[in-house]
């Protein structure tokens, strides 16, 4: 029960703030011009971040897999996603701030977040079913 939610909540983060950065987020360099500070980034400086987080500890406590795998999952998360942020940060350093509002076409690149955890669930139920 605790995994789903941990899913919901990061898929849930995850849409929330795509919907304020849009196509952005896809990209696999930093191209901004500006900070966003509306939205969940209001709240959080990385809620993508946050949101795969969450999708991450879901998705191992669903599969429960030996302990110190789950464990090595989570830290090599932790260290990705902190450098990958702190790059993002310096990169930001000095940019103004802007208001965005929340634009559903910005999701369509969360089409690819829905069908991996879609994915995910349905290797899960297949081998919920066969046990």
């Amino acid at each position: 029960m605790i995994a789903h939610i941990f899913v919901i909540t990061g898929i849930a983060l995850r849409l929330w703030a795509a919907g304020y950065i849009g196509p952005a987020a896809r990209k696999l360099d930093f191209h901004a011009k500006h900070r966003i500070c509306s939205g969940p980034y209001r709240i959080l400086k990385h809620p993508l971040y946050v949101g795969n987080f969450f999708l991450v500890l879901g998705v191992i406590i669903l599969y429960n897999p030996l302990r110190w795998l789950g464990f090595l999952y989570m830290v090599t998360f932790v260290v990705i996603y902190t450098s990958i942020a702190i790059s993002e940060r310096h990169y930001l350093k000095g940019k103004s701030e802007i208001e965005t509002y929340y634009r559903f076409i910005n999701l369509k690149g969360e089409i690819s977040t829905l069908i991996v955890m879609a994915v995910i669930y349905a290797v899960w139920f297949l081998l919920m079913a066969r046990s």
